[in-house]
């Protein structure tokens, strides 16, 4: 970047919205996303500066612009600013101004407020109407024509209110018109602290806002190649993007054709918004990408950054439509994972169980083959696969080995295998799906000390470890390995209609017999208690109402309470169901029936297994049940 072509300088607010400056979003710009903090303490900030000095200028930041000339359908030429960062000052400001003017009686600054929102059209001179600001790729635009830019527009609080519950409207307008709202309650707040507020402070704090309240700018004249570089500079010296906003502005740079190139930037905006629980952030799906690409690590990969300059230069991807096509291809896949649609007659909700199970407690680790495995093969025998990777991955987990990345990429390059064979005519897609399933890689078993140090499991000392494991004495994240047991238990024990439900902030493990039964009706042997209280036989899942209910008391008072518990407490309806008393006979039996289950079902490791103990747990004669 040529520094010397930098315009640099500072603007009052009164400058920054007059008549020959106009704005635009460009389709690589986040959305809006300011909240009621960021918009009280700009608020707050200003109106204490002014009330401690007005005569002192006040300083918000600094704004960075690329300047840009468009030759516009009225046959004129003007410049207009692409804002690569303040974008989230600049909104704020400009919703800022429509509600002042609505809540002035001043028509003075009602009209000086209108001319800054908009260039009102003059058919004599030629100048037609033009928003001071507007959005390259979202439906802002559409939203500020209606709520912001007419005079009044922002008094229409139930028509903003019903932009915010649309669950059609985008994420920044959704915010704008949060921030409306939020903007006005500041102010109708103000108002009530003194009297004749409305027409004098109103107009006092826009005086100030107007001619003291000052940002620095930074502008690349006209030059979109700087802009891009100076964008991707910001980011690395720690502002607001995250590495997937470069990404984004990489890509679309190299679509030429404007229409597509906002079309991809809409697509990508979906994108993100369809991108949840259990990924953190956009960047950390993104990761899968890398994985599912390189199924590696080394230095190469380790910043999301690096991982994709270097699958640029090997061309395992190729910037543009390729990569955004690619990165909306394992989108789709992630929603038909996570969203439920996944269902057969067979299997029932089998498949949106055991991804809820995992998502809900184990993190989003098992996501990367699921998604790559259906990329491969559709959905095919998919629920086959779900079940193994799940059992693979929990069980390394509850040994306190988390499913080491070396596995993962093994897996991966084994459904890539596979997949090939298809493509070559070795094998029929349905013969490649059985050897996947049958592969080594998903066994907990597999050892190859060329590509792991990592032993194998033994699956006999899982039945050890649910014995003697004290699983109700977790706490913090370890408590999700005994939340993933007994989901995984009324999974086993459900109907297979059910639709598991679980919320961390609704419902908890509860001790059926109680951690503390000193001085309470329990009658129990101390060292007995001691020994039991915590294994897996004695707790249960429970709404968190009803733990609060339940506390110290006996067991049939328990049993009581508990009635009419949800269907998908199965595990937990058993226990009630079947038990009058609770002693540690009564545990120990409990206890033993559970992991009798769970072992069943990972030693079995398949569908066959699922269905077989369905049907002994429906035959109240069976060994299983006790």
């Amino acid at each position: 970047m040529d520094n010397a072509a930098l315009v640099t300088g500072k603007k009052y607010i009164k400058d920054i919205f007059s008549p020959e400056q106009f704005y635009n979003v460009p389709e690589y710009q986040r959305p809006y996303v300011w909240g009621q903090d960021q918009i009280y303490a700009f608020l707050e900030d200003v109106s204490k500066a002014m009330d401690s000095d007005s005569s002192k200028e006040y300083f918000i930041g600094c704004m960075i612009w690329n300047t840009r000339s468009v030759h516009d359908s009225n046959n004129l030429n003007y410049n207009y600013q692409d804002i690569l960062d303040g974008q989230q000052r600049f909104i704020t400001l400009f919703l800022l101004h429509g509600v002042l003017r609505d809540l002035s009686s001043e028509i003075g600054l009602k009209d000086n407020v209108q001319k800054r929102l908009v260039q009102e059209a003059d058919v004599y001179n030629n100048i037609p109407s033009r928003n001071r600001i507007e959005f390259e790729i979202r439906d802002d635009k559409d939203f500020l024509d209606l709520f912001l830019i007419p005079r009044d527009s922002t008094l229409d609080t139930s028509g903003i209110k019903r932009i915010i519950e649309d669950p059609q409207a985008g994420t920044s307008i959704k915010n704008m018109a949060l921030g409306i709202l939020n903007l006005r309650k500041w102010w109708l707040d103000k108002m009530e602290e003194t009297i004749d507020f409305k027409g004098n402070y109103i107009g006092e704090f826009y005086k100030y806002l107007s001619t003291k309240v000052l940002a620095l700018y930074l502008a690349t004249p006209n030059n979109l190649d700087d802009a891009y570089n100076l964008f991707t500079v910001l980011n690395s010296r720690g502002l607001q993007l995250q590495v997937s906003d470069i990404l984004r502005a990489q890509n679309l740079r190299e679509i030429q054709d404007s229409d597509l190139r906002k079309s991809y930037a809409s697509k990508w905006s979906d994108y993100e918004n369809a991108i949840g629980a259990p990924y953190r952030s956009f960047d950390d799906f993104l990761w899968a990408i890398v994985f599912i690409k390189m199924k590696y690590r080394s230095d190469d990969n380790k910043s999301l950054t690096k991982a994709f300059e270097f699958m640029f230069k090997r061309k395992l991807l190729t910037k543009g439509a390729d990569t955004l096509n690619t990165i909306g291809k394992y989108v789709k896949h992630y929603e038909a994972i996570t969203n439920g649609s996944i269902f057969s007659k067979e299997t029932n909700n089998l498949f949106a169980n055991l991804n809820f199970i995992l998502s809900s407690v184990f993190g989003n680790q098992y996501l990367t083959p699921l998604m790559h495995y259906r990329e491969c093969f559709g959905d095919l025998k998919i629920v086959d696969f779900m079940q193994k990777v799940d059992n693979l991955f929990s069980i390394s987990w509850l040994f306190n080995r988390r499913q080491s990345l070396t596995r993962t990429f093994l897996i991966l390059k084994r459904i890539e295998n596979y997949s090939d064979k298809v493509k070559n005519s070795e094998l029929s897609k349905e013969e490649a799906v059985d050897r996947m399933l049958e592969d080594s890689s998903l066994r907990y078993d597999f050892y190859d000390e060329q590509i792991s140090s990592e032993k194998p499991i033994n699956i006999k000392d899982l039945g050890s470890l649910l014995r003697n494991e004290k699983w109700g004495s977790f706490s913090g994240t370890k408590i999700n390995k005994t939340r993933y047991l007994l989901l995984k238990l009324d999974l086993l024990l459900s109907n297979s209609s059910t639709v598991l439900q679980y919320n961390k902030d609704s419902s908890s493990i509860e001790h059926l017999m109680p951690q503390n039964v000193e001085n309470t009706p329990w009658e129990v042997d101390l060292d007995k208690h001691k020994e039991w209280v915590h294994r897996l036989g004695n707790l249960a899942l429970v709404d968190r109402n009803k733990n609060a209910s339940l506390s110290n008391k006996l067991f049939d008072e328990k049993k009581t309470k508990y009635q009419g518990a949800i269907e998908t407490r199965a595990n937990t309806n058993f226990i009630f169901m079947s038990n009058n008393k609770w002693d540690i006979e009564s545990i120990e039996k409990n206890h033993e029936r559970e992991i009798s289950i769970l072992l069943q079902y990972y030693e079995g490791n398949s569908l066959k297994t699922f269905f077989q103990i369905k049907k002994e747990l429906n035959n109240p004669t069976t060994s299983v049940i006790g």
